[in-house]
């Protein structure tokens, strides 16, 4: 019998949705800029990523994932020196190809005009 709840070196994991485990690369978009990042899994809820030396803030970033054609307005939950944990606050489905770092730029700045209009 396969249980959602795991067991971490601090104790019960009380994730509201359980981790799909992933390599691959995901663009993070603050503004007009964009980083390449590597998502290390992720689940319906939020997504622990990899990072390079990148200054993150807090809240209003957008990590743009091509392979799974979904675009997500995110907040830092938990950072260590290497990896941040994100929540989803919204996400929406991409209707096509985020064509590298300007791509994701784009995709991201119409999503925020989509959620401002809301």
């Amino acid at each position: 019998m396969r249980s959602d709840v795991e067991y971490g070196s601090r104790g019960l994991d009380q994730r509201a949705h359980p981790r799909t485990p992933t390599r691959r690369k995901a663009y993070l978009v603050d503004g007009r800029k964009a980083w390449k990042c590597s998502l290390i899994d992720i689940a319906d809820g939020g997504a622990r990523i990899s990072l390079a030396d990148m200054g993150l803030p807090e809240e209003g970033i957008f990590l743009v994932d091509s392979i799974a054609k979904r675009i997500h307005l995110t907040r830092v939950v938990w950072r260590s020196q290497k990896e941040a944990g994100l929540q989803f606050i919204e996400s929406e489905a991409l209707d096509g190809p985020a064509g590298g770092k300007e791509g994701a730029v784009t995709i991201a700045t119409r999503f925020a005009w989509r959620l401002n209009g809301a």
